[in-house]
């Protein structure tokens, strides 16, 4: 059997995967689309010069968040006869809109011949990889195309670096002014990293460093090297770091501080846990299914509780053997319009009550006003963390979801929002 047949046949077996969706990361900042929404983040201008990385707050050349989930589900048809991988990949790249970083370390200039007939996006790039002797990630809003073993812990290592950003704070909430929790708000930020041809990854790296305000411990050890153009498009600090470091088989760690990284070798075997309550009477179908699809998992059993420690990649497909309901099988539905110019938000996080406010203050140019005195009569807590989820929505409808639940009645005039206990 062909490594292209083999690809096709593992595509059709196993169930859609939820691309670009972490199953771990319920407490993570997954997107934040609009340019107005981070554009604030940052006062540094980008670097002057012809040949000089650019992180924009958006481009409007490839997709973002549900936009480009749905891209990578989408059917398509392909034959290459004798392709050059490079251009093939560009070619795809600029047609789908979907961002495509090829590693270093895969020969962009091998010739490819395939057929491939009513697959998904994702799974044509998975079966090109397979060709080219590598496999795929789906990083952020990009697709990673580079050797197995790296390809395989990428989304794992990323979702190690942002937990870490959250469970920092996890012993410190405060109310809104909490300075981890706006560090953490501003890290998990999204910015684009954009760049010419014959870039060089240290010129990456201090872009990426100089924007969010970090300092790289241990630099000396990305080589020079020179790079064709490509773009990151809407990624977090530590994708944009990770997509880098990981092509010299580099990680990094945050300082204490959350201010700095050191570069680190990249984890040999980097594992996430998660648990599940299993429907009653599947105990032991779940329980078996899973072992004949990936026998080294060795999950832990307790009850109707099965914990998994695992990859991000095979925490989802247990998730999906386990709630099959929540696969999305279905189109996306149609979306109201929102007028042009109007600004919204899309993003999912468990944070303090406060840090959404600081950072809506800070980064959409909002003023909270309320009495603080009257809040605590009222048993309000700013620091009290809520979950706190939305979809293309506006500001208002951002308000509506966080304060209406927390027993808080507001009022928008312009960009002041005056916030009451709402009457009992």
């Amino acid at each position: 059997m062909t490594p292209l047949q083999q690809s096709l046949d593992t595509f059709r077996a196993r169930p859609k995967e939820r691309c670009g969706v972490t199953a771990g990361r319920v407490f993570l900042v997954a997107a934040v689309l609009q340019a107005s929404f981070l554009s604030q983040m940052a006062n540094a201008q980008p670097l002057s010069g012809p040949n000089t990385p650019i992180l924009a707050d958006t481009t409007p050349d490839f997709l973002t968040a549900r936009a480009f989930e749905d891209a990578l589900a989408e059917s398509m048809s392909l034959a290459w006869q004798g392709q050059n991988l490079r251009d093939g990949l560009r070619q795809l790249s600029e047609t789908k809109q979907v961002s495509i970083i090829l590693d270093r370390r895969i020969d962009p200039s091998q010739q490819l011949s395939l057929q491939v007939q009513n697959v998904t996006l994702q799974a044509l790039l998975k079966i090109i990889a397979t060709e080219a002797r590598a496999d795929i990630s789906i990083l952020g809003n990009a697709v990673y195309v580079g050797p197995a073993g790296i390809a395989s812990r990428l989304r794992t290592v990323e979702e190690i670096a942002a937990s870490q950003l959250v469970s920092a704070n996890a012993t410190t909430i405060s109310v809104d002014s909490s300075p981890a929790t706006r560090r953490s708000f501003e890290l998990l930020a999204r910015q684009t990293l954009n760049w010419p041809d014959l870039t060089t990854p240290r010129e990456l790296l201090d872009e990426v460093a100089r924007r969010y305000s970090l300092k790289i411990e241990s630099a000396n050890r990305v080589p020079h090297d020179l790079w064709g153009q490509a773009t990151l498009p809407s990624g977090t600090s530590s994708q944009l770091l990770l997509t880098i470091l990981a092509q010299f088989n580099l990680s990094f760690e945050w300082t204490a501080s959350r201010d700095g990284i050191r570069i680190v070798n990249m984890p040999v075997d980097p594992r996430i846990e998660k648990q599940f309550t299993l429907k009653r009477g599947t105990e032991q179908t779940i329980l078996a299914e899973i072992t004949r699809r990936m026998p080294g998992l060795k999950p832990q059993v307790t009850g109707r509780r099965i914990k998994v420690s695992g990859t991000v990649e095979q925490i989802e497909t247990v998730e999906a053997l386990i709630f099959p309901e929540r696969q999305p099988n279905n189109p996306r539905p149609n979306q109201r319009k929102v007028a042009d110019g109007v600004t919204t938000f899309t993003f999912k996080a468990t944070a303090p009550l406060g840090a959404f406010m600081a950072t809506l203050e800070k980064q959409a140019g909002f003023t909270f006003e309320y009495d603080e005195e009257t809040f605590k009569q009222a048993g309000i807590r700013l620091d009290k963390r809520i979950l706190l989820e939305a979809k293309e929505l506006t500001a208002e409808e951002v308000f509506e979801a966080m304060f209406p639940p927390q027993n808080i009645t507001y009022k928008v005039e312009g960009k002041t929002v005056r916030l009451s206990p709402a009457p009992r």
